[in-house]
């Protein structure tokens, strides 16, 4: 990972770097997505040196642009916090990718009676800040708001996705470390259900079970603005009753909640008062003057807290390419048993620490009891996870049936791979688990054997295209998987080669090595729904000069 440092007229002041082996080096980095603000969010430390303090403070200034690139990833922020501290010699940097443009600006309160859209909302908050319409997915309804609050343009972004029922996030075009686009996109909601699983003992290392009934309500007391009369709009006259949830009055309250949440439940005897049920009561306002549209609101948001809420804490020690904030995940146990599937809500990501933290949301529960049994493997990872480390095996054969399976390499023409297995010791009692490539050629000579790996298989539904190819070449007993070793084998001129052959197009053609779904020098290919159209064949070549 690289970081560039820029003023704000966009001069670069200098890099920091978590592999070169000269100049800054970037320490305790984290990177944080959230899908409630769509804001990204980044620190790090930077140490210096009595020689190097005054450039180290000078590149890392509040309101100083910061420019991220890990792999294919090019991200542009603006640094917020800026903390020298001379004891521990080392510079602490706090910045957002919203930029002071958005995050600084204050509106004014405002609230015309004029229709407008999302869109247009969005637009006069931005008006003079550089920042654009990028994915749009809100359509073209349009809404009333009577009343705006004083706030800054990033809290009134916010709080009209939220009013539309949207989400958003920012991004930024990036040429040659310069900014040429930037970008507030809107999505009805973000991520995908991509079926990626995540598993317990081998992806992820612990899981943190959240439970709180802190905003815990079972009705709400519900008002929107005021009327051409002046008078605050209420529920009350409005009709509405789905079983579980209904209006009474000026309340909507929730059947199911007040059955188990009562404030009478501890002793219905003699606590209960006569004619009351005992609900706990939170008051909702939504600026609006139409009552359907007020109690759909209110209904939306006693959903979510008329029970406890929890969350998932995971740290993750593999999570697949190609998965996003917001993206829908499975979490399994080791035999397959699918406990949950939940949303990445939070991902908090570090590259000089390797690690990978997420907190999961909306979950829903696959089986009954399947949440005891999520957290009595929380409660006793650790101890799990001392006696259960996981293995890769290597074997040789004479061929890719894994005939004459030995772990010695002589004058044997394949190798055969067997990953995530429990016990250290190889089991040579079934060829079928390993997967076999051939290492020797005819004569007895190594040979160089190029291999690619599709994460989500080869076969897609729809355009649920979305998978990481990875390359690895094997030359004799050797597993190549970075462009240095290659080089280092093969001679400098060594390299990979992509291409791409269109079948009903006709089509073929070089993929250049720019190209941004390339990453670790051509190790790493990543398809979206865009690469593809009926059949397309991705070519890889190891070019040898």
């Amino acid at each position: 990972m690289i970081l560039y440092f820029a003023d704000r007229k966009m001069n670069i002041l200098g890099q920091a770097s978590t592999g070169l082996p000269d100049g800054n080096v970037i320490e305790d980095d984290v990177k944080t997505e959230e899908v409630d603000s769509g804001v990204v969010t980044f620190s790090c430390c930077i140490p210096y040196t009595d020689n190097t303090r005054e450039k180290v403070e000078r590149q890392t200034e509040a309101g100083n642009y910061l420019l991220r690139k890990n792999g294919s990833e090019n991200e542009f922020y603006t640094i917020i916090e800026s903390e020298s501290d001379t004891e521990t010699g080392e510079v602490y940097l706090y910045a957002e990718d919203a930029g002071m443009d958005l995050l600084n600006e204050v509106l004014k309160s405002s609230g015309d009676g004029v229709p407008r859209s999302l869109k247009e909302y969005i637009t006069d908050a931005v008006y003079d800040s550089g920042f654009e319409i990028g994915i749009n997915e809100s359509d073209d309804m349009e809404k009333i708001y009577y009343a705006l609050d004083e706030q800054t343009a990033s809290e009134r972004i916010l709080a009209m996705a939220e009013r539309f029922g949207c989400e958003i996030s920012y991004s930024f075009e990036i040429e040659q470390l310069t900014i040429t686009h930037k970008y507030i996109n809107i999505f009805r909601k973000r991520g995908k259900e991509l079926g990626i699983q995540l598993t317990l003992h081998k992806d992820i290392d612990k899981i943190t079970i959240k439970k709180t009934v802190a905003n815990l309500a079972t009705a709400l007391l519900c008002t929107g603005a005021n009327d051409t009369a002046g008078v605050a709009v209420s529920l009350d006259g409005y009709e509405y009753d789905d079983g579980d949830f209904y209006t009474d009055g000026h309340y909507l309250k929730s059947r199911k909640a007040v059955e188990k949440w009562s404030r009478y439940v501890w002793d219905k005897e003699l606590g209960r008062l006569e004619g009351q049920d005992g609900h706990i009561v939170k008051r909702f306002t939504y600026d609006t003057v139409s009552q359907e549209e007020l109690c759909k609101q209110a209904v939306a948001e006693l959903k979510k807290i008329c029970d406890t809420e929890i969350n998932y804490e995971a740290e993750i020690n593999r999570l697949p390419d190609g998965v996003q904030i917001g993206d829908a995940v499975n979490v399994v146990d080791d035999s397959g048993s699918l406990y949950l599937s939940a949303r990445i809500l939070k991902l908090e990501t570090s590259v000089s620490n390797g690690t990978k933290k997420a907190t999961l949301g909306d979950y829903l529960i696959r089986k009954s009891g399947i949440s005891e049994k999520v957290e009595e493997l929380a409660g006793n990872f650790a101890e799990a996870m001392k006696t259960r480390p996981l293995f890769t095996w290597t074997a040789y054969a004479d061929d890719q049936n894994g005939t004459g399976i030995s772990l010695s390499p002589d004058a044997k023409a394949y190798m055969g791979t067997a990953v995530n297995r429990t016990t250290e010791e190889p089991d040579l009692s079934d060829p079928s688990i390993f997967t076999w490539i051939k290492v020797k050629g005819e004569k007895g000579e190594d040979t160089a054997v190029l291999r690619i790996d599709s994460s989500r298989g080869t076969v897609f539904k729809n355009s649920a295209v979305s998978t990481v190819l990875s390359v690895a070449v094997y030359y004799g007993q050797n597993r190549i998987t970075d462009i240095s070793s290659l080089k280092n084998i093969f001679g400098i001129g060594a390299h990979l080669r992509w291409s791409c052959q269109r079948i009903e197009e006709e089509q073929y053609g070089v993929i250049s090595s720019a190209d941004s779904r390339l990453s670790d020098d051509g190790f790493r290919f990543t398809l979206s729904p865009e690469d593809v159209d009926v059949k397309v064949n991705f070519m890889c070549e190891l070019i040898i000069e």
